[in-house]
């Protein structure tokens, strides 16, 4: 029976966990930016700064596969819950600004740290339904914020941002951390006698081996192999157009809808909605990249983000309800397919290297994107007075990353060919 697998169990825990972990320290996180801009007087790009600043420990990203191969993914996705839980709770303690930016960044090392184990993870219980698992695993990160956004815009509300942190900081430890403790003791369905997708193994003898290496974490391939090669620098190129746009829109379309006349309470069920949109992208990208053509659905992505950065410089121009439903629809549905499309196209690339570390390098490249992206939006609004230049900025990159995506449709020549990556 298909729900007997015990790699739904996984994946149920692995969902739980990106629930707490992104739902609550990032999309819950932007409601921030208003409360604390009015309580210390911050500029926009500091309050964005402070957004951003989780993704500061990018450089750190590209050791993911390594740290796996050493450590073991299921240590360091405990480690990432546990760092990101005291973070949160040592933030409701401090006011300095620079002790709430090291601490976000330090939250940001445990997100990395949990984050990078994910497509490893499930490629140890899926083949077949690789994507599929893992859009189950991603959206539990954007129905967090489906969820987990409204009510931490009603805790600010009623009892302050710091309450708000250690609300987030204790179901981080009891809904994020103690499911995958007792689900992730089996580290793969060898354990279990099986295959995977719950298929069966060909022979005892080929059981036996698999069962004896399913007890080491050692990931195939090399890092090196991957930054020479120019397929992988193309798709770096698209990364950064794709993910300028995905940051500013993220970081500052709390600001944005409440500038246009919204209430602040709609500004978090707008948050809300574009998380649950997001959620729903995930489930179906991975559903779609399992059965259909990668550079097809790359290509509807990224006209879905255009889409929603057109929809919010709507809203900037006008109060418009309407612009707010198709921002929400086409941006979230964007922000849940988009890490499952490059992650598609990385082992469409590189089949014969590990996703601990196509992810891991391609993943530093996303981060690195988003940590300046943020700032940057907020700095063009500082020096503007208003988001309008912002927006159009960030339709232009919107409309780059389509043409981009275009392109995927043709091999592009790498120096070093992908079947001899080993």
């Amino acid at each position: 029976m298909r729900g007997s697998y015990y790699g739904w169990r996984v994946l149920t825990a692995l969902f739980l966990a990106g629930f707490m972990v992104y739902g609550g320290g990032l999309w819950s996180f932007v409601l921030f930016v208003v409360p604390l801009t009015e309580e210390f007087h911050w500029t926009r790009a500091a309050t964005g700064g402070l957004v951003t600043a989780f993704w500061l420990s990018a450089p750190l990203i590209l050791l993911g596969g390594s740290c796996i191969k050493r450590f073991g993914a299921v240590r360091m996705l405990i480690a990432g819950i546990l760092i990101e839980a005291l973070c949160l709770s040592a933030l409701a303690t401090v006011s300095s600004f620079w002790q709430m930016y090291l601490l976000r960044a330090a939250m940001g090392f445990g997100k990395v740290s949990f984050a990078v184990t994910l497509p490893y993870l499930v490629s140890r219980w899926f083949s077949r339904h690789y994507s599929l698992g893992l859009g189950i695993t991603w959206a539990g990160w954007h129905f967090g914020g489906l969820v987990l956004a409204p009510i931490t815009g009603w805790v600010i509300a009623q009892f302050g941002w710091r309450a708000a942190c250690l609300s987030i900081a204790a179901g981080l430890v009891t809904v994020g951390l103690l499911p995958a403790l007792r689900v992730l003791r089996v580290r793969s369905p060898l354990e279990l006698g099986i295959g995977l997708d719950g298929d069966a193994l060909e022979s005892p003898a080929t059981g036996a081996a698999a069962r004896t290496d399913s007890r080491r974490d050692n990931p195939a391939g090399s890092l090196g192999a991957l930054l020479g090669s120019g397929a992988f620098w193309f798709i770096a190129l698209m990364t950064l157009v794709f993910y300028i746009t995905y940051s500013g829109l993220l970081t500052h379309q709390g600001a944005i809808v409440q500038g246009a006349g919204f209430s602040a309470q709609l500004s978090s069920l707008v948050l809300g909605s574009t998380a649950g949109f997001a959620g729903l992208g995930a489930l179906s990208t991975g559903w779609l990249l399992d059965r259909y053509s990668i550079r097809k659905v790359g290509i509807a992505l990224c006209v879905l983000l255009l889409v929603g950065a057109l929809s919010l410089l709507w809203v900037d121009r006008e109060h418009a309800t309407m612009a707010l439903l198709l921002y929400a629809a086409g941006f979230g549905f964007t922000v849940g397919g988009g890490d499952l499309y490059f992650v598609a196209l990385l082992r469409q690339r590189f089949p014969e290297v590990s996703v601990a570390f196509s992810y891991s390098a391609w993943y530093f490249c996303q981060i690195l994107t988003l940590l300046v992206g943020g700032p940057a939006a907020g700095r063009v609004y500082d020096l503007s007075g208003n988001y309008a230049v912002t927006l159009e900025i960030l339709v232009a990159t919107a409309s780059l990353a389509l043409v981009a995506s275009f392109c995927m449709g043709t091999r592009v020549p790498a120096i070093i060919e992908p079947s001899r990556i080993v």
